[in-house]
């Protein structure tokens, strides 16, 4: 499993206060550099590499939290989430992700490389969160208040803290990170399906 990488190739400079205008240009290179580390692991010997993507990080907490006054695009009306960092950063480098893999699988036939789609995971469980036994998709569990529950000069282990009374039921544990309920759900998805192709039990069992 190589990744998931280039979530904090991005998040540190916004978190540095620069634009997504700013960002957006070093899409490019982290794929490269993604790509470059996958192939340098099939050269040698892997025959079974799984790439998983970026989340939208358009619905993570600290960054609706950091961009609540604008900055990143308009809100999808449908999640709440930020369309700025989701179409044009994240849903960008998982493109140009999967297109370098698609040339990669033709480039060693016989290895399997396969993308894991955590963008689309996160998505569904943000896009209808009570289906999941969820009952809020964009606050976190566990940060330092505001909007979001995404001040994040406070951490979770920080005096004054907000915290929530079951993490089970959020999506977000600390703004930036997803509680373990949806780490489980996730690891089902890419171990038996739908969100890797091959599954990975599917590698495991041969068949």
């Amino acid at each position: 499993m190589v990744g998931e990488f280039g979530g904090n190739d991005y998040l540190h400079p916004l978190f540095q206060n620069k634009t997504l205008e700013w960002v957006r240009p070093l899409v490019p290179r982290v794929v490269r550099y993604i790509a470059g580390a996958v192939e340098e692991l099939v050269g040698l010997g892997a025959t079974t590499v799984y790439v998983p993507g970026l989340f939208p990080l358009g619905c993570v907490p600290r960054l609706l939290f950091l961009f609540r006054d604008g900055g990143a695009g308009d809100r999808d009306p449908a999640t709440g989430c930020l369309r700025g960092l989701n179409d044009g950063l994240a849903a960008l480098h998982n493109a140009l992700l999967r297109r370098r893999l698609a040339e990669l699988r033709a480039a060693h036939p016989g290895v399997t490389i396969a993308y894991a789609d955590y963008y689309g995971e996160v998505m569904e469980l943000v896009s209808n969160p009570t289906a999941s036994g969820f009952d809020d998709a964009l606050t976190a569990c566990c940060a330092g208040g505001g909007p979001y529950n995404g001040n994040f000069t406070v951490h979770c282990s920080d005096p004054g803290a907000t915290q929530c009374a079951d993490p089970s039921r959020r999506i977000s544990w600390d703004g930036l990170h997803m509680t373990e309920a949806v780490y489980r759900i996730m690891a089902r998805g890419v171990l038996d399906g739908p969100f890797a192709d091959p599954p990975i039990m599917s590698r495991c069992h041969g068949y």
